[in-house]
C-alpha cells in the first residue's frame, strides 16, 4: 500500500514541518511519494532527495542564518519600492539569491536534476500569465496527471523547481523558465495534496500550519498582504483537507510567513504539535484494508 505526504506552505512556519518526518521513521513508514508547495517544496526536496533529517533541520538553519544577517526580506521603504532591487519583476526580493543558496546546498549533497531525488516528488508553481498550475515531477514514468489543465515538467534544475513554488508574489521575483513566468504553487494549491493522486498513492497524509495569528493594530504593509494571503490559502486547503487520511495542523499563532529567525521556534511547535496528536497518530496509515487481507490469504 502506497502513502504520501503533502506539506503546504507558510514560509518559515514549513521548518515545523520537520518533526512530522522524524514521527514516521520512528514508527517505521516509509514514503511512497511526496509533495510539498512553497516553502514546503524545499522540505519535500530534501526529504525526498535521502537527506538525513539532522541533515536537513541543519542547513535549513544555515539559509535562514544566512537570509537573517543579509537582511534579505527586509522591505524597502514604500517610496523606493517600484524602484528598488533593479525593478525585479513580480518582487523586491531576487529569487535568483534563494536558488543560489540552495544549489549551493543540493551541490554538497550531490544533487542537481529534480530526477535526482529517491523519493517520487511533486512541486506545484503557477504561470502568473496563463494561470494554469506547472507540475514539476521527478518520475515522470510514474505519474498521472488527474487534470489536464496542468503542464507537467521533468526536465528541470531541482534548486529551479523549489525557487519557482517559493516565489512568494510581491516579495520574491518570479521565475523565467522556458516561455513561463513562474510564481509560488500556494496561489492554486497551498496543499498539494491532488499532486500525489499522480503517483496514485493508497493513503495521503497533509501537514498544514493553519492558526489565526494576532495582528497588529496599525496595518503595514508586509503583515497585511501576508495575512490577506494566509486567510485565502487556509480556505483553499478546506477543499482539499477532507481527501486525507491524516491531517497535521501545527498551530503558529506568533509566527509570521517571513518571521526569519523563528525557526527553531517553530520546529519546536511541530513537536508540541505532534506530541497532542498522540503516539498513535499514524497508525491507521499501515492498517490493511478488508480485500488487502483477503487477497493476502
Amino acid at each position: 500500500m502506497k502513502i504520501g505526504i503533502a506539506l503546504s506552505g507558510g514560509g518559515i512556519k514549513s521548518f515545523s514541518q520537520l518533526p512530522v518526518f522524524r514521527k514516521l521513521e520512528e514508527d517505521g513508514i516509509k514514503m511512497d511519494a511526496i509533495s510539498g508547495a512553497s516553502m514546503g517544496s524545499v522540505i519535500a526536496a530534501f526529504v525526498a532527495a535521502g537527506v538525513d533529517l539532522d541533515t536537513i533541520q541543519e542547513r535549513l538553519i544555515e539559509i535562514e542564518e544566512r537570509f537573517f544577517k543579509e537582511k534579505t526580506f527586509i522591505l524597502p521603504s514604500h517610496k523606493l519600492l517600484p524602484f528598488s532591487k533593479n525593478r525585479l519583476e513580480g518582487g523586491y526580493v531576487d529569487g535568483a539569491l534563494l536558488e543560489a543558496k540552495l544549489q549551493e546546498v543540493f551541490d554538497e549533497l550531490g544533487i542537481s536534476h529534480i530526477s535526482d531525488v529517491k523519493i517520487p516528488l511533486a512541486i506545484p508553481s503557477v504561470d502568473i500569465v496563463s494561470g494554469r498550475l506547472v507540475v514539476f515531477v521527478s518520475h515522470p514514468e510514474l505519474f498521472k496527471s488527474p487534470n489536464p489543465d496542468w503542464i507537467i515538467v521533468s526536465d528541470v534544475p531541482l534548486a529551479l523547481a523549489v525557487r519557482a513554488s517559493c516565489s512568494f508574489p510581491i516579495v520574491i521575483s518570479a521565475v523565467h523558465f522556458e516561455n513561463y513566468k513562474l510564481v509560488d504553487g500556494g496561489i492554486i494549491l497551498n496543499l498539494p495534496l491532488p499532486l500525489l493522486d499522480g503517483y496514485k498513492v493508497a493513503k495521503k497524509i497533509a501537514v498544514t500550519m493553519h492558526s489565526v495569528p494576532k495582528m497588529e493594530e496599525q496595518l503595514r504593509f508586509t503583515n497585511t498582504l501576508t495575512r490577506v494571503l494566509d486567510i485565502q490559502r487556509v480556505e483553499m486547503d478546506k477543499l482539499w483537507i477532507k481527501d486525507a487520511d491524516v491531517v497535521i495542523n501545527i498551530p503558529l499563532d506568533a509566527v509570521q510567513i517571513f518571521d526569519i529567525g523563528k525557526g527553531i521556534l517553530t520546529i519546536q511547535a511541530g513537536e508540541r504539535a505532534l506530541a497532542a496528536n498522540g503516539e498513535d497518530v499514524f497508525t491507521d496509515l499501515t492498517k490493511k484494508r478488508w480485500f488487502e487481507k483477503i487477497l493476502k490469504k
